[in-house]
């Protein structure tokens, strides 16, 4: 288990073995994000202040011509908590790590990487990363180990995708997460984003999601649907998500609504999440949020509510988040 000394150690080591790894012809980036909160937590058992890291990371990747329209390219990436010191808790963790080929025929890969499911969901979700993060209601946030994925090429917008899991317990059936894609997830390029996405056996879960996102004006506005069930069918819910965010000079101003149903009883779980962040630049921002939680739901657990009806739950945070690369 990594202690806080070790961090520094692992970032020079890794660097400079990559450092060392990479010829003339390798395109090799290193890049990371520090993204730290100080928040005011009240979980609805009782309330604390706490320093939170959301999620921060740095990586390395890289590729390099084989040929006329093939390459080979490569992600390695980690997890690095800013804020907690705690020997309990490992300080650098495994994020996606892949090695892959790509060309004219689309890109394959293989190691730990998120799901399509996951994939998806593209930029739909306003506070990922957050405590309002999909994650908290919804199911299929998979980084899965052992997997393979492939991505077409597109033709015409659309594009399809699928990841295969591997189980390493032969009392447990191996996982596939598929689906179709349509256009651009940051608006960039078409005027609508769209995505079907279906696991099965994947994580004990089986689960279909729709994903929708467009621009009124410089507003974005993001749908996702999402049904699940376990797979031996002790739970069935189906849940939404709507966001939107608004660009004003350097502020864009964000809202979000996310509820969860359980088919069985008709309680939900729902949470909702207002903020704004200020870009200095492209790279460097100072936010602000609140998320509220309401939690019924008593037959299974959700990341955000656990098992606790009749929880309220609220959120504020302030922080900053800073991107790097070289």
């Amino acid at each position: 288990m990594m202690n806080k000394y070790s961090v520094p150690l692992l970032i020079a080591a890794t660097a400079a073995s990559f450092s060392a790894f990479a010829n003339n012809d390798d395109s090799l980036t290193v890049y990371g994000r520090a993204n730290v909160s100080f928040q005011s937590s009240d979980d609805g058992f009782g309330s604390e202040t706490e320093v939170v890291s959301n999620s921060s990371r740095f990586g390395f990747k890289g590729a390099s011509e084989l040929e006329s329209d093939l390459e080979v390219f490569y992600q390695i990436e980690f997890g690095v908590d800013l804020a907690d010191s705690d020997d309990e808790k490992d300080a650098v963790t495994n994020r996606n790590q892949v090695v892959g080929l790509r060309g004219n025929f689309g890109k394959v890969m293989i190691g730990r990487y998120d799901t399509f499911l996951k994939d998806s969901q593209g930029s739909v979700d306003a506070f990922k990363d957050y405590e309002a993060d999909l994650k908290s209601l919804f199911k299929g946030e998979n980084r899965a180990d052992n997997t393979l994925t492939y991505y077409s090429p597109s033709y015409k917008g659309f594009s399809f995708g699928v990841t295969y899991v591997a189980s390493e317990n032969d009392n447990v059936d191996d996982g596939y997460s598929f689906g179709l894609l349509y256009g651009d997830s940051k608006l960039k390029k078409t005027n609508y984003y769209a995505a079907l996405a279906i696991d099965r056996d994947v994580d004990s879960y089986d689960i279909i999601q729709l994903t929708g996102a467009t621009k009124f004006g410089k507003t974005r506005v993001g749908v996702v649907l999402q049904q699940f069930e376990t797979i031996n069918g002790s739970n069935d819910s189906d849940g939404f998500l709507i966001s939107a965010a608004h660009p004003y000079e350097n502020w864009v101003f964000k809202a979000q609504y996310q509820a969860i149903d359980d088919d069985s009883d008709s309680d939900s779980d729902a949470s909702i999440s207002v903020g704004a962040d200020y870009f200095f630049s492209g790279d460097t921002r100072v936010y602000a949020w609140y998320t509220g939680r309401e939690c019924d739901i008593a037959s299974y657990s959700t990341r955000g509510c656990g098992a606790n009806p009749g929880v309220e739950q609220d959120f504020v945070a302030v922080g900053i988040r800073h991107d790097f690369s070289w």
